[in-house]
């Protein structure tokens, strides 16, 4: 290599370097927030630093805690304390809704000594599919695997998690606290901020089928809202993947608005149009003021309804 080449080639390293040091959140300014929903069950969340977090559900009994979904590693002793604010008991198990590593990465921590659960895909996608946010798979692999349903038993109450197929991935879980009328429903759902507090509607195109061509869809978010909202009281705390707490009145709008949009899309897949004529006919142009809060763009979305409704109908792009 020349000696401006090396020259380029150290800037550029240096360039490099530099952008990912600035992209490294500041951990120190991160908080990790609790807030009790019902006599057993906790909420907590991370905030701060721009960091994507998702939302943790602590089941706190005399026997120990069980976490559903664990955040980040570097969050990891801040998680704990402030566990410690509300019980000294240990966290026992680690139940993951599914392998995305802003779910999944704090498993590095609490692996160490508690037992990690999940769906079958689960620890086959962690196994097999990067990403930086998960390390140590020795420690952060589910060691209890399930199929369909799995309930743990405590002396508090039971924990119950069901699997509905395509999803925001191919391994999604809804966990159900039925002591507490509680139910953490991962990323089937989510509710971002800005919220519509006064029509309870989302306001940003929803994270379905997150690995697109990879087992995801929407009949698994759409199956999962409809079987909360048939089985569940009128009161129950719905813990979204990301968040705030939401109630029955804002999925129910939730799964309308996944119904409407997929039936759109449908209808231009019973006519034979391609992915590419539904977007230059901006079929989901009713929805396109979803694009102002950030998340996924209109086409995107399109996409992502398209695939997962293309193959259920054994067809192609």
């Amino acid at each position: 290599m020349s000696k401006f080449g090396c020259l380029v080639a150290l800037s550029l390293l240096i360039t490099l370097s530099s952008f990912a040091q600035q992209q490294q959140p500041d951990w120190d300014k991160v908080q990790v927030k609790i807030q009790k929903l019902s006599a057993n069950v906790y909420l907590l969340q991370g905030q701060g630093a721009n960091v994507g977090m998702g939302n943790i559900a602590a089941h706190v009994s005399d026997d120990g805690i069980v976490l559903v979904d664990c955040e980040l590693l570097q969050l990891g002793p801040k998680i704990e304390a402030a566990l410690k604010t509300v019980s000294d008991k240990p966290v026992k198990y680690v139940l993951n809704t599914h392998w995305h590593g802003d779910h999944t990465g704090g498993n590095a921590y609490f692996g160490r000594t508690a037992r990690i659960i999940a769906q079958d895909n689960v620890r086959t996608k962690m196994q097999t599919v990067p990403d930086a946010r998960i390390t140590n798979l020795a420690v952060s692999l589910p060691v209890i695997t399930f199929s369909e349903q799995f309930t743990l038993h405590t002396l508090t109450g039971d924990i119950h998690a069901v699997y509905f197929p395509h999803g925001h991935t191919d391994g999604d879980s809804v966990v159900f606290f039925p002591q507490d009328n509680v139910v953490h429903m991962g990323d089937d759902l989510t509710n971002f901020e800005p919220i519509d507090a006064t029509n309870f509607e989302p306001t940003r195109f929803p994270a379905i089928n997150w690995e697109n061509d990879s087992g995801g869809g929407v009949q698994g978010p759409i199956a999962a809202g409809e079987y909360v909202l048939a089985h569940l009281p009128d009161d129950v705390k719905i813990i979204p993947g990301h968040g705030s707490v939401a109630g029955k009145n804002y999925l129910t709008k939730y799964v309308a608005f996944l119904k409407a949009t997929s039936a759109v899309v449908q209808a231009g897949i019973d006519k034979g149009k391609t992915l590419q004529q539904l977007k230059e006919e901006k079929v989901l142009a009713k929805w396109d003021y979803l694009e102002k809060n950030g998340g996924l763009k209109s086409d995107a979305f399109l996409e992502r309804l398209y695939t997962s409704l293309a193959q259920k109908n054994g067809r192609s792009n």
